[in-house]
């Protein structure tokens, strides 16, 4: 009897506590960005591809400026050619001609990473951000947030 109840209690199920999405796309991101960012070559720095999705009538060079200083404090190149601006406002990444763009030159091995503000330069749907930070990943590539994802994303 003490051997059923036993038993029982190890391999009954717990309720499982909901895990804030926004956590969850952290630690996924993080545990992606694992592989790529070990590594380091002595012969040259990482290179990044910069990427800003803004709406139609806003400016996106002082984000671009931002994301230039974060490399460069990161000890990251940035070459010109790696800096993309979509102007498409709330799309779905792959409607977006430049952030295309960003996951050809990570796809052909010319950047090394992606960096970006936030999240949602990327996409707010989390499912849509998973599948990008998957594919970014599968390339054994990177994906840099200036700032994280939060608990309330």
């Amino acid at each position: 009897m003490d051997k059923d109840n036993d038993r029982h209690w190890r391999s009954a199920r717990a309720p499982r506590v909901p895990v804030d999405p926004g956590l969850f796309l952290k630690r996924l991101r993080n545990a992606l960005n694992e592989p790529a960012l070990t590594f380091r070559s002595s012969v040259r720095p990482r290179r990044v591809v910069t990427y800003v999705r803004t709406l139609p009538d806003v400016d996106p060079k002082p984000m671009q400026a931002l994301l230039r200083v974060e490399a460069a404090r990161r000890g990251w190149e940035v070459r010109k050619w790696h800096e993309l601006v979509d102007a498409c406002g709330p799309q779905a990444p792959q409607a977006c001609e430049q952030w295309l763009k960003a996951r050809k030159l990570l796809h052909e091995g010319f950047a090394d990473g992606v960096l970006v503000l936030d999240r949602s330069h990327i996409s707010r749907n989390d499912p849509e951000y998973e599948v990008e930070l998957r594919f970014v990943h599968e390339r054994q590539c990177f994906t840099a947030l200036v700032h994280p994802e939060s608990a309330a994303a």
